[in-house]
Parts: C-alpha cells; structure tokens; sequence
C-alpha cells in the first residue's frame, strides 16, 4: 500500500481534491477524521509508548476520535481491533494499517490522506512513511477567505482566513521546495484543477505512479461519497462532481475593503504562487495596521460562530491529546 498526503489550507479545495482521488479504481481517500495531527504532535505526552498502560491510553483516545461521528468510514474500530493492527509501541504500524484497513473495505490498495496544518507534523511524517508522495494545492486567497467567512465553522472572517492562508502557504512552500527536489511533491492551484480536470488528474496520477483511469471524474457519484457531502454543509458540493467555475467569486461577493485586506495580508504569498492582485502595492500600502485590526474586530463581532455537532464533537475529542497532563511539565 502507498500513503498519499495532501498539503493544502482549509476551505482551499482539499475536501474536493480528496474525493477526486478516491473516485480512481486504487486509490482510497477517505473523508478525514483528522487523526494523524493531534496523535502526531501530542505523542510525546504519553511518554514511553512501549509501556503498554500508556499504550493502551492512546489507543483509547485514538478510538475516541474515530468515533465522533465527525465523517463516514466503511471501516469502524473498537479498543481491541485497534489494538490488533499493530505491536504495542509501534505507531507507525498503527496508523499505516488503520488506514489500510479503510482501503480494504473499500477494495483499494493506496490511500490520499488529508490532514489539516502538515506541515506542523511533516517530521513525523517522513520519519515514518518514507516513500510518501505529497500534492500541494493551494487557492486564491480571496476565494479561500470568502469561503471561510461563509462557513460558521470557522472563526472570524476574511482576516482571520487570510493570515491561516499565509501561514500556511509560507510553511508548505519551503516544505514543497525540498520535498519536489526529491521528486516526493506535485504543486497544482485548486483553480487550475476545477477548469480542466482531464489534464491535472492525470498529471497528478502519473506522479504518483498509477495507472490512468477514465472514470475517476464520476467521483460525486460513489455512495460513500454522497453520505459524506450530507454530513457538513461546507462538505455539500463533494455530490456535485466538477464544478468548473466555482473561482472568482469574490468578485462579487467581498467589499473593496475586504479584497484590499487579504490582498495586503498575503500580497507575496500570492504574488510568488502567481495570483494577481487586483489593487496596486501602492494602494494596498494605504491599508494600515489598525485597519485590519478594525475590520478583524468588526467580523468577531457580527459572523456567528456556530459549529455543527460533528465538528464540535471532533474538536473536544482532539482536544484530549493536548490537554494530556504529563507530571514532569
């Protein structure tokens, strides 16, 4: 079995890109339960994982999460079975094989795992699954904010997206140059993607040393697929398929104000991954400080913050890996 990941910020087509994949006759993307960040930047709070009493501790949390409800898989777990995919101690065997387990019922070999923020646990990542191939998306930063700011999950609104948007494209940047000079990362703009599918879905599955096949943009189509885009609104468009324009539209639906903002937040940023700003650098240098800190207030302010039952549940079910107490700290 081959392990995929993705780099990508939220609301930046990684849910889509994920069930594209999956639509492929091998490959496995399952909706993500956001396993592998927390357990990977939280293990060191359990001490010596050879201890089987700590062994079992995260085992159990690990079942926690999975069990939210937070997405559908083919493959559910209890403590014991998890307790069977690997030796205690040994958790790159651990999260391989719960993974692998998923492809299987899904009658898969490899998998495409997306997970939020990689580049925090990367390390991890390469430590453990060496061959590892590695696409990175990324998204107008002015489509990504509006999305943000339309979708209550997420606090704030488009300041607060835009600076996730750049500290996300500056750590996955660095991390992309010297992964693709080891021919490990493909770069692909979300926008590139939805305007002609044919074309980056097969660069993107010769990268990863796969056969081409023709039915991957039937996608929406598969069942699994269509349960999970009913489960959170921002998921709803995954039973859509290919939604060729879906760009843009910040054009018409962020004020001057807002655009000038994420534009003066991450004028670099997207002037290096080939983004044009629609404002000049000297109009955007108009924009002060405490603008941005008037508008960031104003959105805390008037967006509601409502997260749905699943994600709430999945936050307090991460949240237990970095509250874990550890005596000596």
């Amino acid at each position: 079995m081959s392990m995929f990941f993705l780099m990508c910020s939220e609301r930046s087509g990684s849910n889509f890109i994920t069930k594209l994949l999956n639509g492929h006759n091998n490959i496995c993307g399952p909706s993500t339960k956001h396993i592998i960040n927390p357990v990977a930047r939280n293990l060191f709070r359990y001490k010596d994982l050879k201890n089987e009493s700590n062994w079992n501790e995260l085992l159990v949390d690990i079942h926690r999460l999975m069990s939210v409800g937070f997405s559908i898989w083919e493959k559910e777990f209890n403590v014991d079975e998890l307790k069977k995919l690997a030796p205690t101690g040994d958790i790159e065997s651990l999260i391989r094989n719960i993974f692998m387990e998923e492809a299987k019922a899904n009658g898969k070999q490899h998998v495409f795992i997306k997970e939020n923020q990689v580049y925090e646990f990367l390390p991890f990542l390469l430590l453990n699954f060496p061959e590892a191939k590695y696409i990175y998306q990324t998204r107008d930063p002015r489509d990504m904010a509006l999305s943000w700011k339309k979708h209550t999950n997420h606090p704030g609104g488009v300041v607060q997206a835009a600076r996730q948007w750049q500290k996300d494209q500056q750590n996955s940047l660095k991390n992309y140059d010297e992964l693709a000079k080891r021919g490990k990362a493909y770069f692909v703009h979300y926008e590139d993607l939805i305007s002609d599918a044919d074309k980056y879905t097969s660069e993107i599955i010769h990268f990863l040393g796969l056969p081409q096949d023709a039915n991957i943009e039937n996608f929406h189509k598969d069942e699994l697929t269509q349960k999970n885009a009913g489960m959170h609104k921002a998921w709803n468009n995954l039973s859509q398929g290919v939604i060729k324009d879906n760009k843009n539209k910040y054009l018409n639906e962020l004020s001057e104000m807002e655009v000038k903002v994420i534009e003066k937040i991450c004028y670099y940023e997207m002037k290096f991954l080939g983004y044009i700003c629609k404002y000049s650098k000297e109009e955007l240098e108009e924009i002060l400080e405490e603008d941005i800190e008037r508008l960031n207030r104003s959105e805390f302010e008037n967006i509601q913050y409502e997260s749905s039952e699943g994600v709430r549940l999945n936050m307090e079910a991460k949240k237990i890996f970095y509250n874990k107490l550890i005596d000596e700290l």
